[in-house]
């Protein structure tokens, strides 16, 4: 028995260091039939939007298993309208959470960052999120990034516009610039959670 349990462990082990190591490689349909057959696409209450890079996003959910399982347990199980506003410690890499509450805008830079992903969600309300390519030829930018925030803010006359509400949720990679909370109809109050995961590479 021990033998087995051991061969099992190796066995996965290789399997994963392979996915790791390949998953570059994938090809298009390969992942398709990752993120379709996803826990991410299959267990959660919101559904991932049709925007997000499926690419990017299996690469870096092999990458760093660990890190979105966290955060995958933290949007399944969570009653968001319930919780505090603040900042929740998801894993010992830097994952976290913000939740906040506040009115939607009708004007604001769009924001990119280099060492987080954002997980964009909300739990009540709903906003538009423009979202751009990062391109530091063309972006006009408004404030130099700041590392320490990992943020920059740019203006850019070139979007595309999504709708966030608590059917679905965004997934914003650092090549993704993104300007959130700006108003649908009117501005309304709406609970946002924000899950930030470290870029693997």
């Amino acid at each position: 028995m021990r033998v087995v349990i051991t061969t099992i462990l190796i066995m996965s082990l290789f399997s994963f260091c392979n996915n790791k190591k390949n998953v570059e490689e994938w090809s298009d349909r390969e992942i398709e039939t990752w993120f379709a057959e996803s826990r991410w696409n299959k267990e959660l209450p919101m559904k991932p939007d049709t925007s997000i890079n499926k690419r990017l996003f299996a690469e870096q959910n092999i990458l760093n298993p660990a890190s979105w399982q966290a955060a995958l347990k933290f949007l399944k199980e969570s009653d968001f309208n319930s919780m505090k506003p603040g900042r929740y410690e998801l894993a010992d890499d830097g994952t976290y959470a913000n939740i906040d509450e506040y009115l939607t805008k009708d004007t604001a830079h769009f924001e990119a960052h280099r060492k987080f992903i954002d997980i964009q969600y909300l739990a009540k309300g709903k906003e538009y999120i423009y979202v751009t390519p990062v391109d530091n030829k063309r972006n006009r930018e408004v404030t130099p990034y700041d590392e320490t925030k990992d943020i920059t803010f740019f203006d850019e006359d070139n979007y595309t516009k999504h709708l966030l509400s608590s059917e679905n949720f965004l997934v914003l990679f650092p090549s993704d610039g993104h300007k959130p909370c700006m108003k649908v109809d009117s501005n309304e109050v709406v609970r946002k959670v924000v899950v930030k995961i470290p870029v693997s590479k």
